[in-house]
């Protein structure tokens, strides 16, 4: 007989959501995971009914980024399934959402066809999902369902990756014949003194010996929220810092140490001098890919870099691990560095940007967000000329960027700035999209008015694929024309068009002013103009295939 004192499967997994702090579960209400949808609801989640499923998963990974964990919930087989494009972005993002799938109950299980599968096969789901997740699990027993959330929470958070829970619906009002009574996890995998001491100690004299030290901040630093002990490190060793693409945001870049973003040939030219120059580079949390490495275009030799991550630490060509990132940091931070002072005269890379009168550029858009952005704002970026224009926008605070870079999923931004305020539960939005991703999910801009987050969404109108157009034009790059400022009326929101600097400027005024309604400003741009970083990663590209 179960036991009374118990809660039911459902009950326990929302209650263990909320007491990680998760106070809003996006998604659809699909047949399959209807009562959960209920049970939430009656126990005090926001159960926020998302326009899609993708849309749901992008704004909790908004969520995520703000609070430490996000939570999805839909139905079994075509809502699992409409997922994977944002579930895949979230862990290639290192963004902790845990997705909850609904499923056929245990009694359904026999082989017959059902509705939302075009086969038998009802593990289907789970193993598609399996692929973009760090753990894909189907809660199948009662007596041990509790241990399986707890589980599922804890590596979905501490492990910065989606988790999918398949939860048959049959078992959401189960409950166990005996309490599990939940214990603290152990620390399991303790580094080995002598491994990490060594490391550290390798890393320490390298850099004691380095008379021009450079800081190289990644996605590591920046999801754990490490920015300001990144930057005392800098001040310390006086390096100058710089960011990658992924991990933009990580420390204040109003710091006077902070140069701006590094990644090879689409960089500064005066920030790559100070980077490829420097006698050692000390890389942080960096994730080594293509965007990184601004399509590998970097050039600092193995022997003059030290690069932590999640896995190990190498010091030149000498490597240690495994180590996790955590434990390596945590004992960096408090080693005795020597000391010394800044280089005079750094550069800095908002400090070339110009902004002329007449038709917004790409150029004068950032500019003018470098003035306009508060330090309470949320600047939530999406894909292609948005996310490369980002790259000059000198943030207010760290943190305050939000923009899938890697993964490169288009409609990010819309859902994910709605996720990030209701997280925050404070600050606005100003949203950076262009017109090919805003024709995706910018509807989901109605989720938004109906919870009051109030956004101020800048479509980047340049008639079609900007990013694509940079390096194969045609007219499959186009996309329909759309009255972007007429769009808000649709939703409930405030809308204009401009295509001047000056209009530019009094809209984002006007929208500052009008705090409780979210805007939408269609921002006409040519299509040929691509922002800065755009353009050097084209020239880059260019020298590199024509050197002898």
């Amino acid at each position: 007989m179960a036991d009374r004192e118990a809660p039911t499967i459902g009950e326990y997994l929302i209650d263990a959501l909320a007491k990680r702090g998760v106070g809003h579960v996006f998604g659809v209400p699909g047949d399959y995971i209807l009562r959960l949808f209920q049970i939430g609801s009656e126990r005090g989640m926001t159960m926020v009914n998302s326009t899609r499923e993708e849309a749901a998963v992008y704004a909790a990974d908004g969520y995520a980024r703000e609070n430490g964990l996000g939570a999805v919930a839909v139905t079994y087989g075509v809502g699992t399934l409409a997922t994977l494009a944002a579930t895949g972005g979230a862990n290639a993002e290192h963004v902790p959402v845990l997705i909850v799938g609904g499923g056929p109950g245990l009694g359904e299980r026999d082989g017959r066809r059902i509705h939302h599968m075009p086969t038998d096969d009802m593990d289907t789901p789970r193993r598609m999902i399996s692929e973009v997740t760090s753990r894909a699990v189907v809660v199948d027993d009662p007596e041990t369902a509790f241990e399986a959330i707890d589980d599922a929470i804890e590596a979905c958070a501490s492990g910065l990756r989606p988790v999918y829970v398949e939860l048959p619906r049959d078992l959401i009002d189960a409950r166990p014949e005996q309490v599990w009574r939940h214990s603290p996890a152990v620390a399991a995998g303790a580094e080995p003194d002598g491994l990490l001491g060594a490391a550290v100690s390798d890393v320490v004299g390298v850099l004691d010996a380095a008379a021009r030290p450079v800081v190289w901040t990644g996605v590591g630093v920046l999801r754990r929220g490490l920015g300001e002990r990144v930057s005392a490190l800098a001040e310390r060793m006086g390096a100058p810092i710089v960011e990658s693409v992924m991990g933009k945001g990580a420390v204040a870049e109003r710091h006077p140490l902070a140069l701006g973003v590094y990644s090879g040939a689409t960089s500064d030219e005066r920030v790559s001098s100070v980077v490829e120059g420097a006698d050692v580079v000390l890389a942080l949390g960096l994730v080594e890919n293509d965007i990184n490495l601004g399509a590998f275009t970097v050039d600092i030799p193995t022997e003059r870099r030290i690069t932590v991550n999640e896995r190990a630490v190498s010091v030149g060509y000498r490597a240690y691990g495994p180590l996790g990132f955590d434990e390596v940091a945590e004992a960096l931070f408090a080693a005795p560095l020597r000391e010394r002072s800044a280089p005079e005269g750094l550069p800095h890379s908002w400090d070339s940007l110009r902004c002329q009168d007449g038709r917004v550029t790409c150029d004068s858009l950032a500019g003018t967000l470098n003035d306009f952005l508060r330090p309470d704002d949320i600047l939530v970026s999406d894909v292609g000329v948005a996310a490369h224009l980002t790259m000059d926008v000198r943030l207010a605070a760290p943190g305050q960027l939000h923009i899938a870079r890697y993964y490169v999923g288009m409609g990010f931004a819309v859902p994910a700035a709605t996720g990030a305020v209701l997280a925050r539960g404070e600050g606005r939005a100003i949203v950076l999209v262009g017109d090919g991703s805003f024709q995706m999910t910018g509807f989901d801009l109605s989720t938004a008015v109906r919870y009051g987050t109030a956004p101020i969404v800048l479509v980047l109108d340049n008639h079609g694929y900007g990013a694509e157009r940079s390096i194969v034009d045609g007219p499959f790059n186009d996309v329909a024309p759309w009255d972007y400022g007429a769009v808000g009326a649709v939703v409930g929101a405030a809308g204009v068009n401009v295509s001047t600097l000056a209009e530019l400027t009094e809209a984002l005024d006007e929208a500052r002013r009008d705090g409780g309604r979210a805007w939408v400003i269609g921002v006409d741009l040519d299509a040929h103009d691509f922002p800065r970083a755009l353009r050097r990663l084209g020239e880059g590209l260019e020298r590199l295939m024509h050197r002898d």
